[in-house]
């Protein structure tokens, strides 16, 4: 049994009308789902105390309790609601046979159709059966986001505000990710697409790219400075600086390629003080050969361009640094 009794936060509502109509009880649980869902439905705003400014036509008005009793579904909506916002009846259909968890849920769904952006109702019409999760999620989705394609692939109001975050991030480096255009491919999601895979495709896609620690025009010393330069890096050297794109396009780290020979790893100072040289990586993170450590170090060394100074760690922690790799590029 539900907390709160048969029909959870709706069963003493149902009691106390009960107790002033018998049958209303029997009546609710034999009724088909519509019914059923109007009744919870005007049970929830009288709980909620919303006012809808109701203007009843009747010169002498039935009870509530009278109207939930004998009346169909659409008198018993407009009975607490006044004008009934076209569609409630049909999402109130896909809750299915019990009230949704909480009485306030009703409400949601009633705002979703009477707002200004009716994207959230089209992503509930759209998203088989309503239920609190779904409510949770469309209210922390950005509007521009709501679709039946988010509301089925986000958990929780949660990570919907995850979601918002990120694609907020993907647009800043993107020029191109327009909100028609995010909309746009969120509807066109296929039955195994995923978010964050549109996503990842988006930032594939980047064009506003920190500004590079390694100048351009240097013969040595090249600056991937581009979303393409950086994939055709990542095949090349056959490593995971595919999946480091973010990061790139974030700042937290740059990368170079020396001589076609290796790749340089950058990492911002604090308090812009400048990069400093993090690490120099060859194909499928072999051991970088000592002599071309070295001589990535003096070109950085020439470009004033920072590295770690190793005075005090002893040639053997450099070397076993340089001969391991750390492994982090794996």
């Amino acid at each position: 049994m539900r907390e709160g009794g048969l029909l959870g936060w709706a069963t003493a509502a149902l009691v106390r009308l009960d107790d002033e109509v018998p049958g209303i009880i029997a009546r609710t649980l034999t009724a088909a789902p519509p019914r059923r869902q109007a009744i919870f439905a005007s049970l929830a705003a009288r709980e909620e105390k919303a006012d809808f400014n109701k203007a009843h036509e009747d010169l002498f008005p039935s009870s509530f309790a009278e109207v939930v009793r004998h009346r169909r579904a659409n008198d018993i909506l407009r009975h607490s609601f006044g004008d009934v916002p076209d569609g409630l009846p049909g999402l109130l259909t896909q809750i299915g046979e019990r009230p949704l968890p909480r009485a306030k849920d009703y409400l949601t769904l009633h705002d979703f159709l009477t707002g200004d952006d009716m994207r959230g109702a089209e992503a509930l019409r759209a998203s088989g059966q309503i239920t609190c999760r779904k409510l949770e999620v469309l209210l922390a989705l950005d509007p521009r986001w709501r679709h039946a394609h988010t509301l089925d692939r986000i958990d929780s109001g949660a990570e919907a505000m995850t979601f918002n975050k990120a694609v907020a991030f993907i647009q800043s480096v993107n020029s191109k990710a327009s909100d028609e255009v995010v909309a746009e491919a969120i509807a066109r999601m296929g039955p195994t697409s995923s978010l964050p895979r549109l996503l990842d495709r988006l930032l594939r896609r980047a064009d506003r790219l920190p500004p590079h620690p390694v100048p351009e025009g240097d013969n040595e010393l090249r600056p991937l400075a581009s979303m393409r330069d950086l994939l055709e890096a990542g095949r090349k050297y056959r490593n995971c600086l595919a999946h480091r794109l973010a990061d790139v396009a974030a700042g937290k780290i740059a990368i170079g390629g020396f001589r076609g020979e290796c790749l340089v790893e950058f990492r911002p100072m604090t308090r812009g003080a400048g990069w400093l040289l993090r690490d120099v990586h060859i194909e499928r993170n072999r051991p970088v050969p000592l002599a071309l450590f070295s001589e990535v170090e003096a070109k950085c060394d020439f470009l004033g361009i920072h590295r770690i100074d190793e005075a005090g760690g002893g040639d053997g922690w450099k070397n076993y640094r340089r001969f391991t790799g750390e492994l982090e590029w794996g």
